[in-house]
């Protein structure tokens, strides 16, 4: 989509070029290279036998060849005609000006009946049969077919689109217009494979009088109008889901945060909505936890006794539900509490982390917040883990600890409706590659996960790799190492988890197993733990606490488990998965735990085992 009303890039060079090449070729034929001297050697084999045509016909040599002349020169000027008209159509599409595309398309068209109604004549009919022309002509007539193909089946549906869903009725007040949104995509999908084809052809035609680069050009530009549509083909019908028809929906957009780390991000400290209401999409105010979700986790969410005994106590509070490291529990638990809280339906929850705002920043620039705090593309991860906490929540604030809490609260609900709104502001057409490269970054670092409620749209969600849930395919496998915090602090930019996988050893029965080695580090300084208050060093002087799990890939196992602290790791099975887990570690400031293990992966799987973890903060830092 990007593409499609990108500017063109050297059009006008190129054309000048040749132009200004056609012009002086006569006066300075000693300059021309070894190309221009075949090309010109070509010429004269169609003049030649033009020409002999006339001959055969009782005319004079001399008439023939002047009347062949002018017969080429002809067909060149209607090729160059073509040709202009052909850049005059693409600029109009770039330039969203649907009465001069559709303008230049009619003249386009015009110059394709013309050439055949000349390519038709009498005397290029006869030229066809000798062997020196015939290629050539035969290669035009591909061309003028192409073009022909390339207007009705291409370029008018475009004009048509842009005519009757212009780009400025994208944005409807502080949100996007679903019809508008709908209209391209359906556009994109008809003509995507169209422009495959026809492009293929264009650049397999070989053409006489230099028109190759012509050509060529042309089918570059075509084939560049779904360029977007390309990179993010896969994704799209998961979006087209999510924004539906433009019926009435409701989702939960969830900003995690990453220094109170859990198993599927982090903390929910900031929660908004996402509304398609009469067909329009907006983003609406965040706002903290506390006043989002219901307090409790109820019986509608139907916790069982597996889950209390892989989690504990805390997944009986919704904000908690995120110890799980299956989003798509965590993002249904999520839901069932906003209802409760708000009597509204959800049909869905998306999750990001502060490490989404800094690269979307990347795209829609920097933020200034009400205190003065710049975001930006390279520093806003740090400013919203580290820094804003030893600013407002550091040692000298311990009496006023619970006014500079809600004050952070505040601004991080600030960061999120700031970063949305200038995104909907901002938002630009021609950089949905650059969206949606970040979407799909995300989804691979675990930093954007969805949830949807319909059972049919969720499998969308999981084929495009954004669900955050457990490995289900035994032909990928995946071990998974995760981490949760059980004192309340924000040592989670303190929090390295590394993790390390050996070359695998092929059994007799076909499985491969593997040595892993999980290793989660505390680089806390004794100047932050000096400057940190309780409430970022947590109630332990800086030591990190919380519960481990590692789970087996789908149809594997994992064993051999060996801890550098002497815990012992519990076993137990989740959604078929084995899993094992260690409560109560404590990782004191400058030491590490190390937990070693084997992973046996399924019989005849080949595929090297991956690794899935919680998303930790240490890249930034």
């Amino acid at each position: 989509m990007e593409e499609l009303f990108s500017d063109s890039k050297d059009t006008d060079e190129s054309f000048a070029y040749e132009n200004e090449y056609h012009v002086h070729h006569e006066h300075h034929h000693s300059h021309h290279s070894h190309k221009r001297h075949k090309k010109s050697h070509k010429l004269r084999i169609a003049l030649i036998v033009i020409a002999c045509i006339f001959v055969a016909l009782g005319i004079t040599g001399a008439i023939g060849i002047n009347v062949a002349k002018k017969e080429v020169n002809n067909v060149k000027q209607q090729a160059y005609e073509l040709k202009g008209n052909l850049k005059n159509v693409m600029s109009a599409v770039q330039a969203q000006n649907p009465e001069a595309a559709l303008s230049a398309c009619d003249m386009l068209d015009e110059s394709v009946t013309k050439l055949n109604q000349t390519m038709d004549g009498g005397i290029w009919k006869f030229a066809a049969k000798f062997p020196a022309t015939k290629g050539y002509m035969t290669s035009v007539k591909q061309l003028l077919n192409a073009v022909n193909d390339a207007s009705s089946e291409i370029v008018r549906p475009a004009i048509q689109v842009l005519s009757d869903y212009p780009m400025s009725g994208l944005k409807v007040d502080d949100g996007f217009s679903i019809s508008t949104i709908n209209a391209y995509i359906a556009l994109l999908e008809d003509i995507e494979p169209k422009i495959d084809e026809i492009s293929e052809t264009m650049k397999n035609i070989n053409l006489p009088m230099g028109l190759n680069s012509m050509i060529s050009e042309y089918a570059d530009q075509l084939v560049s109008m779904t360029t977007s549509y390309d990179d993010a083909k896969e994704f799209l019908p998961l979006f087209q889901i999510f924004v539906g028809d433009g019926s009435d929906r409701t989702y939960l957009l969830t900003a995690q945060n990453s220094s109170e780390l859990r198993a599927s991000g982090g903390f929910p400290g900031s929660i908004g909505t996402i509304r398609i209401r009469d067909g329009v999409l907006t983003i609406g105010d965040f706002q903290s936890e506390p006043k989002v979700l219901a307090q409790h986790t109820s019986a509608n969410s139907q916790i069982t006794d597996l889950e209390y005994e892989l989690f504990g106590a805390w997944i009986y509070n919704p904000r908690d539900a995120c110890f799980d490291p299956d989003f798509e529990r965590t993002g249904y638990i999520w839901a069932v509490a906003y209802e409760e809280r708000n009597n509204e339906s959800v049909d869905g929850v998306v999750s990001l982390t502060p490490t989404i705002i800094q690269d979307l920043l990347g795209i829609v620039g920097d933020i200034t917040l009400s205190d003065g705090t710049e975001l930006t593309s390279e520093n806003a991860t740090k400013v919203l883990q580290y820094d804003m906490y030893y600013k407002y929540l550091d040692a000298s604030h311990a009496s006023t600890m619970n006014e500079s809490n809600n004050y952070v609260d505040d601004l991080f609900s600030e960061t999120a409706k700031t970063a949305m709104a200038k995104l909907v502001d901002n938002f630009d057409i021609k950089k949905v590659s650059d969206y949606y490269k970040i979407l799909a970054d995300g989804a691979k670092k675990r930093t954007v996960m969805m949830w949807m409620k319909d059972e049919n749209e969720q499998e969308l969600v999981r084929n495009a790799g954004y669900s955050g849930t457990l490995n289900f395919d035994p032909e990928n496998p995946e071990t998974g190492v995760y981490f949760n915090f059980t004192d309340p602090c924000k040592l989670g930019w303190f929090l390295d988890i590394n993790t390390e996988v050996s070359e695998p050893v092929i059994n007799d029965d076909g499985t491969r197993t593997y040595e892993v080695t999980a290793t989660y580090g505390n680089v806390i300084t004794n100047e932050d733990i000096t400057n940190g208050s309780t409430y970022i060093i947590g109630n332990y002087g800086g030591r990190i606490s919380g519960y481990a799990h590692i789970f087996a890939p789908a149809g594997g196992t994992i064993s051999d488990f060996k801890a550098s602290n002497g815990g012992k790791m519990y076993m137990n099975e989740y959604h078929d998965h084995q899993v094992a887990y260690m409560f109560g570690i404590g990782i004191a400031p400058g030491s590490q735990l190390t937990i070693t293990y084997k992973v046996t992966t399924a019989a005849g799987v080949t595929t090297p085992l991956g690794v899935n973890t919680t998303p930790t903060l240490q890249e930034y830092r």
